[in-house]
């Protein structure tokens, strides 16, 4: 959902640019931008340059405050570390142990839990792949951009003079930070708390680059080919249902895991599309954000409420979430988690007994014939 998320951000920032006449954007100029490429520096002295994303680019733009960045992708591919040979390879290694596995059960040759779940991965993996295709692989010298008018009166002319900003000066721009969203960075903080974070955040006010864990929100193409796609991410479990297995316990406890696994599946889309439409705005009024940040609960179960809603340092509104929300679907990804850990541990735990057929080679001569 991460990869699909930005693929669908920059395929909405190149029909933006295209419709405001700027046909010669493209979907590696959107990554780019996407990714920190460009920065703005201020008139303000006492500001300093910081990232846009695609779409605060664009308004900036379509509104004169700021000149079109004529760059050609060529320029974009000399600015960033050039991956495409090891991605190919990366690509036909995974292509290649996935057509390995496909004959060894054509020949009745047995298949290891971990083949299983490694297989899940490349789907995965390929789905990414298609996804970034265009992205380049990572920024070295971003490009600074020159405001012709202040900060100030940018943020007074979209009637936002005194709101306070979390990221940058402009983050109310593209701020839209739906369900998933939420979520994702509820957890990853919680995960920045226990000292397990699983990507740097910028420190600095305004931001001195764009995290690249961003879970940016998926159109309905890509909601489109995200659902099925977790859905036999979460099916291919079911391979090993009757599979051997060191005991009759482990064989259990893995069924479980697995139809839990695509239970979670199955109901997370319609769970997420009702609690969006039910519990959650793309965006919040001013009126709105400024009673929430003057709010002060009573009581100390009041005061627990409200931290368990939000636990961002910053106390950023847009990242509140209803606890009727928040309790339902932290026990439905508590029981996932559970069920994944079991998966993963076994099928480290299942190599200690393997039956002989594990260890046989694919009899090639089958399929392509001596000449």
């Amino acid at each position: 959902m991460l990869s699909l998320g930005q693929w669908s951000s920059a395929r909405c920032s190149v029909k933006d640019f295209h419709e405001a006449g700027y046909t010669n954007w493209t979907i590696k100029h959107a990554f780019f931008a996407d990714m920190g490429g460009f920065f703005i520096k201020p008139l303000e002295n006492d500001l300093p340059s910081f990232p846009l994303d695609a779409k605060q680019l664009y308004i900036l733009v379509k509104d004169k405050y700021l000149e079109y960045p004529n760059l050609k992708e060529e320029e974009i591919e000399d600015r960033n570390k050039s991956g495409g040979l090891a991605r190919l390879f990366t690509i036909a290694q995974a292509l290649w142990f996935t057509l390995n596995c496909i004959f060894r059960f054509a020949q009745g040759i047995f298949v290891t839990t971990l083949e299983i779940t490694t297989l899940s991965f490349i789907l995965a993996f390929l789905i990414t792949s298609y996804c970034w295709y265009h992205k380049p692989m990572d920024v070295n010298r971003p490009i600074t951009l020159q405001l012709n008018t202040s900060v100030a009166t940018i943020r007074n002319n979209h009637q936002v003079p005194g709101t306070k900003w979390y990221e940058t000066p402009f983050d109310y721009l593209s701020r839209d930070q739906g369900f998933l969203a939420r979520f994702w960075r509820y957890y990853m903080q919680i995960l920045h708390y226990m000292h397990i974070p699983m990507a740097t955040r910028p420190k600095r006010r305004p931001y001195d680059r764009i995290p690249s864990h961003n879970f940016l929100n998926a159109d309905a193409r890509s909601e489109m080919i995200a659902a099925p796609t977790i859905v036999f991410f979460s099916a291919l479990y079911l391979i090993a249902w009757n599979s051997h297995f060191p005991t009759a316990m482990e064989q259990l406890l893995w069924r479980i895991a697995s139809v839990t696994t695509l239970a979670y599946a199955l109901i997370g889309a319609p769970l997420s599309a009702y609690f969006q439409k039910t519990m959650f705005r793309a965006e919040l009024s001013q009126e709105r954000t400024q009673a929430m940040l003057n709010h002060k609960p009573k009581g100390r179960i009041g005061r627990l409420a409200s931290k368990l809603r939000n636990i961002d340092p910053e106390r950023d509104p847009q990242l509140e979430i209803p606890l009727r929300a928040l309790i339902p679907v932290s026990f439905l990804c508590g029981i996932y988690c559970v069920g994944r850990g079991f998966i993963l541990t076994e099928d480290l735990i299942g190599l200690r007994s393997l039956p002989e057929s594990a260890f046989q080679t694919i009899s090639w001569s089958k399929y392509v014939p001596h000449l």
